[in-house]
């Protein structure tokens, strides 16, 4: 059974490693890998892991880290979700997700924000169906890809 609980120091590795792995199989599906691109990306998981893992939520089955997802600022932006391509499509991340939204919930607020790569068709049918609907799209700076991407930020009533 899938445990979802707060990310641990000791996660720190496995948050960097999945966060990386789900990163690069889906955005070079739909973007050109530049060269040394990789290495940055998983540089900055690692730096991000290390620094942030006290805002993670982490999905784990038995002793292996399936997922993750992260509030930064603890408020009503899921800043990130990421789940281990090996298992994508299994409720992994819907869980994840369900949990943050329920912790945004609790903390007061109506309303949840996420945004996605707007060629990320699985994340954004992900989203929608667990209640987000696409409330804008266009150019944004991406510091992963350096340089502008189309993204769409989406919105969820909370019940």
């Amino acid at each position: 059974m899938v445990v979802i609980r707060r990310a641990t120091e000791a996660d720190i590795t496995a948050i960097a490693a999945v966060g990386s792995s789900a990163w690069a199989s889906n955005i070079f599906s739909f973007e050109p890998e530049l060269p040394g691109m990789r290495m940055h990306v998983e540089k900055a998981f690692r730096e991000f892991a290390r620094s942030s893992y006290n805002t993670v939520l982490v999905a784990q089955l038995e002793q292996t880290l399936l997922g993750w997802g992260a509030r930064e600022e603890n408020n009503d932006y899921i800043s990130d979700l990421w789940v281990d391509p090996a298992v994508q499509g299994q409720g992994v991340g819907s869980s994840l997700l369900r949990e943050m939204m329920a912790a945004i919930r609790h903390a007061g607020y109506l309303k949840a924000r996420i945004s996605t790569h707007a060629r990320n068709i699985g994340a954004i049918r992900l989203y929608q169906r667990e209640g987000f609907n696409i409330v804008e799209q266009g150019p944004e700076w991406s510091t992963s890809l350096e340089r502008e991407i189309d993204k769409v930020q989406m919105l969820a009533e909370l019940k």
